[in-house]
């Protein structure tokens, strides 16, 4: 069984449900596979608010695809560049929170944030600021992202 071809045509199954117009293609890079959707006027019903249907498409998809390969499928699911923006948003986002931690010397809290979106604010921070560490807390919805100066390690005499 042709995974790529088989992702395909459970995407275009979903698809059909929810939008008319819409090109797919498939991609795997490693472990993770991409689907890409491309589509011209249906893109908010697809991506949803604050990407909220993008992700439900995904999850949907990951347990349709576990069913059927019994084993973990890692998808990667994209419309219209929608995850290269979010990831310029949220990498700016980032920034002006550092700079804010370097310049107050106090860390800063950082709610509602998906767990993909906390990750690439971690990743940013970790490859871009030596000095500052970022680290999640609190359970569920109430989950928050905190910015920190990193300590001063204390060396024992």
């Amino acid at each position: 069984m042709d995974k790529i071809q088989t992702i395909k045509s459970e995407t275009e199954e979903l698809l059909k449900k929810m939008i008319d117009k819409f090109e797919i293609e498939v991609t795997q890079d490693e472990d993770i596979f991409h689907v890409v959707i491309k589509t011209e006027d249906e893109v908010p019903t697809v991506i949803g608010r604050h990407g909220e249907t993008i992700r439900a498409l995904q999850k949907i998809l990951e347990v349709i695809l576990y069913k059927k390969f019994g084993e973990p499928v890692d998808l990667l699911v994209n419309v219209n560049d929608y995850r290269e923006k979010q990831i310029e948003r949220l990498e700016g986002i980032a920034k002006e929170i550092a700079d804010r931690v370097k310049n107050e010397n106090r860390e800063v809290p950082l709610r509602s944030f998906s767990s993909y979106e906390r990750k690439i604010i971690h990743e940013y921070i970790a490859k871009n600021y030596p000095g500052l560490t970022s680290y999640s807390v609190g359970e569920g919805r109430d989950r928050q992202l905190m910015v920190a100066p990193k300590k001063e390690e204390q060396t024992s005499e």
